[in-house]
């Protein structure tokens, strides 16, 4: 590591941060876990001219890939009273290391102007909307962690989505071709 003093050490910034990228990477190999993430595909999907949603086959995602994380929470959602009744929704948190994230297809760009909103993320047999990622770990201004937030769809959310109709009722913890 450098030194705290203004003299430098015999390690640099960018050796610091690869050495921390290296043990987060060992990290997720033993005591990591791994979710879906699919990727919406906005060159493929026919949208209706008036109404901006979906028609034919519904929303396109690309293939799916599995992105290695160094901690997932699964929270469940508790009853919540409103006018139409009794609803639960679950939320996903997910730690990932950056580099990771880079290996799975992602990119900055991704993060920063907000591709991400239609994907989608499959963990512990439920499908969940990517609602935020970002940066949440940087060694001057070198990313190392990403947070990834999501909440769950309800199977009524679900259904035009074609690809997705499996889950609608509790599907399967893969989609076809991951595992």
């Amino acid at each position: 590591m450098a030194r705290i003093d203004r003299k430098r050490g015999r390690i640099n910034v960018d050796q610091s941060t690869d050495k921390i990228l290296q043990a987060m990477r060992g990290y997720a190999e033993v005591n990591g876990d791994w979710l879906t993430y699919m990727r919406y595909d906005d060159m493929a999907t026919v949208t209706d001219d008036v109404y901006d949603e979906a028609i034919g086959n519904g929303l396109i995602y690309k293939p799916p890939v599995r992105i290695q994380c160094l901690h997932v929470t699964h929270v469940e959602g508790g009853n919540e009273d409103s006018d139409r009744g009794f609803y639960y929704n679950d939320d996903l948190d997910a730690t990932i290391a950056f580099d990771l994230f880079l290996q799975a297809g992602m990119t900055m760009a991704d993060i920063q102007t907000g591709n991400y909103l239609k994907d989608r993320v499959l963990y512990d047999r439920k499908l969940f909307a990517v609602k935020q990622l970002a940066v949440q770990g940087q060694v001057q201004q070198r990313d190392i962690v990403i947070g990834l937030s999501a909440t769950q769809l309800k199977p009524d959310e679900l259904v035009n989505d074609v690809l997705f109709a499996d889950w609608s009722l509790g599907g399967p913890n893969d989609v076809q071709g991951t595992e």
